[in-house]
């Protein structure tokens, strides 16, 4: 089960990892170590995916990605083998391939708690069935239902195909699983955080294999980030004001609700609550690269100071 995974899991965190500048770290050395997944439904319709190795025989996708499969292909740059999924956790998303015969090197994880806003990295996937990567930062972090790392917001862009991809830091540690993004475009892209392997692997937790995943059906605490992507990347600026109020209601503490009324504010033209807003996410979160940055841009277009420790 699951817990068969512990080992292999913590030897991924010990793995030495290369950084994304080096001459190591060309086209074909990631197309190892992100693959191409083919996946062909019942139905006979086609569709594409990418998966993280984990060592030997043994790979992580996006549940979403196999469903209705009746056949899974993954395919390197050399060769195309069968696989099979063996383990899986519909709500969270994460699906466990095996690839018999295939022995793939493991993949350097970043530390449990290490991920922080404002990060520089890469998602690297198979965006329409064609390799890419593309370069962002860790935009947002956001608490879900599911337990061991926080949902991470990026802008680095990937579309339909990178699910199940890799996101990764600048020494080339994985960061997290790249999953869904907002239909209407923008900055909204997300990624699992790699603690929620982690997470399955050491505490036996019971998968769930049946249902929607926590983005297509949110709990609670998932709902509002949720809507608020959407919203965001509709720029429906009046009801994502409303929804952030509701949201700080609820969780007066969270740095991300306040940083989703500043924008919102932003988008209104209300540059003094947009300010206080930010302000507030700081006090809450003092290392917030995107509230900073806001902030900045603010000060540069106001000519005034409103980084000052006095201020916040």
């Amino acid at each position: 089960m699951i817990r068969a995974l512990i080992a292999l899991l913590c030897g991924l965190i010990a793995t030495q990892a290369w950084p994304l500048d080096t001459p190591e770290a060309s086209q074909s050395q990631w197309m190892y170590r992100v693959l191409k997944v083919t996946v062909v439904r019942k139905d006979g319709s086609r569709e594409f995916g990418s998966a993280v190795p984990l060592g030997g025989d043994r790979l992580v996708t996006n549940c979403h990605v196999l469903r209705d499969a009746g056949e899974i292909r993954v395919e390197t740059p050399a060769e195309s083998r069968l696989a099979t999924s063996d383990e899986r956790d519909i709500y969270r998303d994460l699906c466990f391939l095996r690839v018999p015969g295939y022995d793939a090197g493991q993949t350097a994880m970043i530390e449990a708690g290490a991920t922080r806003v404002g990060m520089e990295v890469s998602a690297v996937g198979y965006s329409g069935g064609q390799f890419k990567l593309t370069r962002g930062k860790v935009i947002g972090l956001y608490t879900c239902e599911c337990d061991g790392g926080k949902v991470i917001q990026t802008s680095a862009r990937f579309d339909r195909g990178a699910s199940g991809g890799g996101l990764f830091d600048e020494s080339g540690r994985l960061v997290g699983i790249l999953t869904f993004k907002a239909k209407a475009g923008g900055k909204y892209h997300f990624a699992l955080p790699v603690g929620w392997l982690r997470h399955l692997a050491t505490n036996n937790i019971q998968p769930i294999l049946a249902g929607d995943s926590f983005w297509e059906k949110p709990g609670k605490e998932s709902a509002h980030f949720l809507a608020a992507c959407d919203l965001g990347a509709k720029k429906s600026w009046d009801s994502l004001s409303k929804l952030a109020e509701d949201w700080i209601r609820q969780e007066p503490d969270n740095p991300e609700a306040w940083m989703v009324k500043g924008r919102a504010r932003l988008g209104l033209n209300q540059k003094e609550p947009a300010i206080a807003a930010f302000q507030r996410v700081l006090m809450l979160e003092s290392t917030h690269a995107e509230a900073k940055w806001e902030l900045q841009k603010l000060e540069f277009e106001g000519g005034k100071k409103l980084l000052d420790a006095d201020s916040i």
